[in-house]
């Protein structure tokens, strides 16, 4: 039977077996005889938050790739992409990739990615966005539905959190907590509700689709790692918790930055989720506004490492 290879790599992290393990998966010469079902159940079985399928080399400084999770395709996600430039950038031995990848081609289109740092080989890719601070606020009531175990943490009932979209189709609803108890004390979403993209009348005409994830926050915490104050973080999707989500650390800088921010000045944000998982990610975001205080650009940073390297059969259907 016809295999391909591919390497693992954890992501946000150098430490192996940190971060946000990612499957790369190399499509052969011949790449459009892999079929959407037998990317899916590649996916499936490698079982991970996000599995890549890399196209062969067309043109000398951009590649393409796929990015699936175990159920359906996804157009953009955060640590597929820094999983992808880290990869092309720093681990790949193919002569054409160290000639100099700049572009990553995904179906949410051109993504540009560089070296941030040649010493710990932290990349960066230009994130695209349409942001969106949606009208209606989440109720604590609906927070504390989900997420029962939040009650003392919010004495005041009159409470409510943004929602927040970094492109149409991808929402987060920022919950800022006061303590780390407070993180700590999150629990996957009773009976694994989601938050719905099209009921509730959360999200504004025309952004009714795709998914909300709840990303809770807790800022100016003393780091004993980086010995520097960064922000603590943690991802539900009902009973999902993942240890490194990009876009929601993308959603929440540029949030921060578009209702607490200035012109003229670059915003940086170091955030670190997973710890509550034991697979700590450090997550760079930095973002700039233009004169009219809208995002004139965004950047995702962050280093990965190689784990494993093997071979996988192809579906036969």
């Amino acid at each position: 039977m016809a295999q391909l290879s591919f390497v693992t790599l954890d992501v946000f992290t150098s430490q192996p077996y940190s971060g946000n393990p990612l499957a790369v998966v190399f499509l052969p010469e011949d790449s459009d005889s892999l079929s959407q079902s037998q990317k899916q159940t590649i996916a499936r079985e490698f079982n991970l938050s996000e599995t890549i399928f890399v196209h062969p080399a067309r043109e000398q400084s951009k590649r393409t790739i796929d990015i699936f999770t175990t159920d359906c395709e996804l157009p953009f996600a955060g640590h597929p992409t820094i999983g992808a430039a880290s990869w092309f950038l720093c681990h790949s031995t193919d002569a054409a990739d160290a000639s100099g990848v700049t572009t990553l081609a995904t179906k949410s289109g051109d993504i540009p990615i560089s070296i941030q740092d040649s010493i710990s080989k932290a990349v960066s890719a230009q994130i695209a966005h349409n942001t969106r601070i949606h009208a209606a606020r989440f109720g604590l009531k609906d927070l504390l539905r989900l997420h029962p175990t939040l009650a003392p943490f919010f004495p005041q009932p009159d409470v409510s959190f943004p929602v927040f979209s970094i492109v149409n189709g991808m929402s987060q609803v920022f919950i800022e907590l006061p303590t780390l108890a407070a993180l700590a004390a999150v629990t996957p979403a009773t009976g694994g509700e989601l938050v719905s993209s099209t009921n509730g009348n959360y999200l504004d005409e025309g952004w009714r689709s795709g998914l909300v994830s709840v990303y809770f926050f807790v800022r100016e915490v003393d780091d004993d790692v980086t010995d520097q104050k960064i922000i603590r973080t943690r991802m539900m999707l009902g009973t999902l918790e993942d240890p490194a989500t990009g876009s929601s650390a993308c959603g929440l800088a540029a949030y921060l930055t578009l209702t607490e921010g200035q012109a003229g000045q670059p915003h940086l944000y170091h955030v670190v989720q997973g710890v509550e998982m034991g697979r700590r990610s450090d997550i760079g975001v930095g973002v700039a506004l233009d004169p009219d205080m809208k995002i004139k650009q965004m950047l995702l940073t962050g280093t990965a490492v190689r784990v494993s390297e093997g071979r996988v059969l192809v579906p036969d259907v």
